[in-house]
């Protein structure tokens, strides 16, 4: 029998990473739900929330909506890493095109002003994805909710992306937020792959970096999807791991043996 051609890793274009465009990310079920509930809400300049586990592809999922959308007719802003309200107030401002007031109060009612012009020139309709936001303050959801205000509450004048871990969603829920939560009205839990999901996905990551679709072994699948729980972020790092030993190792398939040593050896460490 004719020994398996051995495959290379383009050290340029790791499969398994972060930085895919939008038409190039693996689609599934929920995604596409996800999708639908994120252009509902741009649609209809209302607010949206997605949560779900760390690790799931919310941002991702997000990001594949608004990268489609046309920079003629839209501008979307991306805050994300900034917990601070007076700071992300500041970046809002920034974002677009205004030098932010000294005190926080007053930017908030400079950037609502300008959204309400913006709505009334009929400007590019605004877009806030707000990331991470399960660790905003109850004061700065509160004060990007009063952003959704124009008209005497008959119109609004942007869109709201509110992406987060799964305390958000009690966040909203909780005494206090009852005003927040009414103008929700598109919601999406996004939860971790299946185990036919988790393959299709490997499959698919590996066919864009130009490998075998068969690297890993059927048995080997199996195994990243029960210690991953199907989290997304979690089987880019065993895939990608399993690649480098593999390739290291000179052999030509992923199997179960080496993801229980790959397994193993995190225990460890």
């Amino acid at each position: 029998m004719a020994k398996e051609e051995l495959w290379k890793l383009n050290k340029e274009k790791l499969p398994f990473g972060k930085g895919i465009a939008g038409e190039e990310v693996y689609s599934f079920h929920q995604l596409e739900e996800l999708r639908e509930t994120v252009r509902l809400a741009i649609t209809q300049r209302s607010i949206a929330s997605v949560t779900g586990q760390a690790g799931t592809g919310k941002t991702c999922g997000v990001r594949s909506v608004t990268d489609d959308l046309p920079p003629n007719k839209f501008h979307v802003l991306y805050i994300g890493q900034d917990y601070d309200g007076g700071n992300l107030c500041r970046r809002i401002a920034q974002g677009l095109g205004l030098v932010a007031k000294r005190l926080r109060s007053h930017t908030w009612m400079q950037v609502s002003q300008y959204l309400c012009d913006n709505l009334a020139e009929q400007g590019k309709q605004i877009v806030i994805v707000v990331d991470e936001a399960h660790l905003l303050s109850a004061t700065t959801l509160e004060e990007l909710r009063l952003l959704m205000n124009a008209d005497f509450d008959r119109s609004s004048p942007l869109s709201i992306i509110l992406v987060g871990q799964l305390p958000l969603r009690a966040m909203l829920k909780a005494p206090g937020f009852e005003a927040l939560n009414q103008r929700l009205r598109y919601r999406y839990s996004l939860d971790g792959f299946t185990e036919e999901e988790t393959a299709g996905y490997i499959k698919h990551h590996l066919r864009l970096s130009g490998l075998p679709e068969n690297i890993f072994k059927p048995e080997a699948v199996k195994q990243i999807f029960q210690a991953a729980r199907g989290i997304l972020r979690e089987i880019n790092n065993f895939c990608l791991l399993a690649l480098i030993r593999a390739e290291a190792a000179g052999v030509s398939h992923v199997d179960a043996k080496l993801i229980k040593e790959i397994l193993e050896q995190r225990e460890l460490s």
